[in-house]
């Protein structure tokens, strides 16, 4: 898990009630790490070859029974590790688009599935470490090109549309744009995001890359599953109650169990089951985002790992089950109660924020932890 995470605590925990050992491979050196060599192994999640070396070099010493990936910084080197330990896991080829929302897009075209039509706007390699000077003029040059196939043709853009980078999450930079001047703040602001990403030393192979793609209107869900040998076994489906039509889409509330009714859940099951299936995903948790509307379900998003931030608290199965404690329980082969009806009803707001500016404090928690049913 990355240093970065919120999961580390609600897994550690899950881990205790199971009576498990278990080891974090983290981006960061730890402080106790010499005292405790068997509880973290320090991993560069961006060099698979010698990450996965490290690994297999630990398990030498401390045998590792399973590996799950906590974040979508994780998931494809928990791939790669557990083909090299011989342990379940998904195939790396399946895992690599889940972390390209422009390979998501490809994969899902060519298997016939609905999600949304896109473009590409190509800033250039290395745009990101380009002086500003240098990106905007990029930036104008690539967005005036894209602009100019606006409408007209099957490979143009149409309005409204939503641009948003390739591989970052949790919404972030997605933006969309109802004309040309809209468009071109959107991208604006994305490119400054790619640049902010790579100086705080992030980014990925595509950071020079904005995709751009048709606005889907409809009500949105999100899914929330564990995919044991290819077959999708879902845990949750969550509407999200506020409408997300932009121009920003931050996520806002999930409510479980779902009120569509019974033929929409099948039919957004039925569609993230082949969406799996077209990529080849075999094991370990899964969440999904989908639109439905008068022409059916689109996939919107899909990720090799467990919902994110704190959301997974939300959801508590038979006898007290955590999702993380699930998730556990299926790595190590152990038994575990898949049954969606097995959860309690919840729900989780994340925060809006109104502005820019400084985190100062928050107001109210305690009084909103006298409330019934809130935690």
């Amino acid at each position: 898990m990355p240093s970065t995470t919120y999961h580390a605590s609600d897994f550690v925990q899950a881990a205790a009630r199971l009576g498990v050992t278990i080891t974090v491979g983290t981006d960061g050196q730890q402080a106790l790490q010499k005292i405790a060599p068997e509880s973290t192994v320090t991993l560069d999640f961006k060099d698979l070859v010698r990450a996965s070396a490290r690994v297999e070099e630990f398990h030498r010493r401390f045998p590792i029974g399973a590996v799950v990936a906590t974040d979508d910084e994780t998931t494809v080197l928990a791939a790669a590790v557990g083909e090299a330990l011989g342990l379940a896991h998904n195939p790396v080829e399946a895992v690599l688009p889940t972390r390209s929302k422009l390979n998501l897009r490809r994969a899902l075209d060519d298997a016939r599935l609905p999600s949304p039509g896109y473009q590409v706007i190509d800033l250039g390699p290395g745009f990101t470490s380009q002086c500003k000077e240098e990106r905007i003029s990029r930036l104008g040059t690539a967005v005036q090109e894209a602009l100019k196939r606006t409408g007209n043709s099957v490979h143009g853009i149409s309005f409204p549309c939503v641009l948003k980078p390739t591989f970052l999450s949790a919404s972030r930079g997605v933006i969309r744009a109802d004309d040309t001047g809209s468009f071109r703040q959107a991208a604006q602001r994305i490119a400054d995001i790619l640049h902010e990403e790579f100086a705080a030393g992030g980014g990925s192979n595509e950071s020079h890359l904005i995709l751009v793609e048709d606005y889907v209107p409809g009500v949105e869900y999100a899914i929330e599953a564990i995919i044991t040998k290819g077959s999708v076994h879902p845990l949750a489906i969550f509407d999200k109650p506020d409408p997300l039509e932009g121009p920003y889409f931050e996520e806002t509330i999930y409510v479980t169990p779902s009120r569509a009714c019974m033929e929409a859940q099948r039919e957004i099951v039925t569609t993230i089951e082949k969406a799996v299936v077209a990529l080849g995903l075999r094991e370990g948790p899964m969440h999904a985002e989908v639109r439905v509307n008068q022409d059916g379900v689109h996939i919107i998003d899909l990720a090799a790992r467990a919902m994110g931030g704190l959301c997974p608290r939300v959801l508590k199965f038979a006898n007290g089950v955590s999702l993380e404690e699930l998730i556990l329980r299926h790595a190590l082969s152990m038994t575990c109660d898949l049954s969606p009806e097995n959860h309690r009803a919840g729900g989780v707001m994340m925060l809006p924020i109104p502005a820019a500016g400084v985190f100062r404090r928050v107001r109210g928690v305690n009084a909103a932890r006298g409330c019934q049913a809130i935690s």
